[in-house]
């Protein structure tokens, strides 16, 4: 099964990042590079949007490890949402989920961030 993506950019440099099918070890390097072309000094945030992700394996796992790291040395946020209860066992299983900010929704996320994003403004005012 293939990876469909689709990024949506929202106002402050906010990326969702829209995710069907399977990320596996076929196509993991494409969507690492995908990621990593959202990853500059204006990101405030990526949020993985996996209502549609049906599969994630290991190298897929390690994409997304990857990203929040990077962008946490950027000094942005990620957040995955809509995980599907096989995608969340995946990580649950590997003690890996409780790194992560995880939200039930788009919603509940924009919420997170909007507060973390007003925080960094009026640090940045300082």
């Amino acid at each position: 099964m293939s990876l469909n993506t689709s990024v949506i950019k929202k106002d402050n440099f906010v990326y969702t990042v829209n995710m069907t099918g399977s990320l596996d070890s076929g196509n993991y390097e494409l969507f690492e590079r995908e990621l990593q072309g959202l990853i500059d000094e204006k990101t405030r945030a990526v949020v993985l949007d996996m209502k549609g992700l049906e599969y994630i394996s290991s190298a897929g796992i390690r994409v997304v490890i990857s990203t929040e790291k990077a962008l946490k040395r950027q000094g942005a946020s990620f957040a995955m949402i809509n995980l599907q209860p096989q995608i969340k066992r995946v990580f649950e299983a590997m003690k890996i989920l409780p790194i992560f900010n995880v939200f039930e929704d788009i919603r509940e996320a924009d919420r997170y961030l909007d507060e973390v994003i007003q925080e960094e403004i009026a640090k940045d005012k300082k």
